[in-house]
């Protein structure tokens, strides 16, 4: 069994609501927690101590040099969780989701990048997302708190091969749609997208993998206002491409 600290009020509640890993439990400094629930000032921390203590959880209380070690010197809020790793949907149960919006992250190279993504993608209202085996969910402190949560309410399934994961994706009538900035791209702005669709995010360094790109059924960009020789980061053009395609299939949702 592998137990892992995760430190701060947002992540400890979003593993909670999301019931994305087991909680074996909660983790307070009890200098904090004495401070805060005999002040009539901080309300606000106080409600989310009782949201913690009411949800049956067992709690305990450290020294604040206990909690330091075990959240590795972050402070957090004086507030952690000894969590389970994360579960992960198979592929057919992601895909039972009717029109939906997916997205597939190929090749993102580094954990707060990784958490980053996953915080664009959740918010941009991607119902999704479709991850090789090996992914930074093994740095679950790191991506947790870089996605503000988001990492935890995304729904999220693991292939061993993402390119016979597409050929699922497409038996199942779902459009690809690869992320690319070459000359077949087309401009994302002047794109129309309809639902079910699957979106592919490819790393800065390594882009898609050619087995994955064959398949795509379009390929678009982000054309930039000014002539640049450089790209975005992969995160930044995640959050751009997202919402953009998020904005479109709702239009058309309506």
């Amino acid at each position: 069994m592998n137990k892992q600290i995760v430190a701060g009020f947002v992540s400890v509640k979003s593993i909670l609501e999301s019931k994305s890993r087991e909680v074996y439990g909660i983790l307070l400094e009890k200098e904090r927690f004495d401070s805060v629930m005999r002040s009539t000032l901080r309300a606000a921390e106080r409600r989310q101590y009782e949201m913690l203590l009411s949800c049956g959880i067992p709690v305990t209380y450290l020294s604040p040099e206990e909690f330091g070690d075990a959240v590795q010197g972050s402070t957090a809020g004086g507030i952690a969780a000894e969590v389970g790793e994360r579960k992960f949907l198979s592929l057919e149960e992601l895909l039972a989701k009717q029109n939906g919006y997916f997205a597939i992250l190929d090749g993102i190279e580094d954990p707060f990048n990784f958490g980053y993504a996953l915080r664009s993608l959740y918010a941009a209202g991607v119902d999704g997302v479709i991850l090789p085996e090996r992914n930074f969910f093994t740095a679950t402190e790191t991506v947790v708190r870089s996605s503000a949560g988001a990492s935890e309410l995304l729904p999220c399934c693991t292939v061993p091969d993402l390119a016979e994961a597409c050929s699922v994706i497409k038996s199942l009538g779902i459009k690809l749609v690869s992320t690319a900035k070459n000359d077949k791209a087309k401009d994302v702005f002047h794109t129309n997208f309809r639902r079910p669709l699957c979106v592919i995010y490819g790393g800065e360094r390594r882009g898609i993998s050619a087995g994955v790109m064959e398949q795509c059924d379009a390929v678009v960009k982000i054309k930039y206002p000014r002539n640049c020789h450089y790209s975005l980061p992969a995160c930044s053009a995640i959050s751009i491409l997202s919402f953009e395609i998020g904005r479109k299939l709702n239009e058309y949702k309506r």
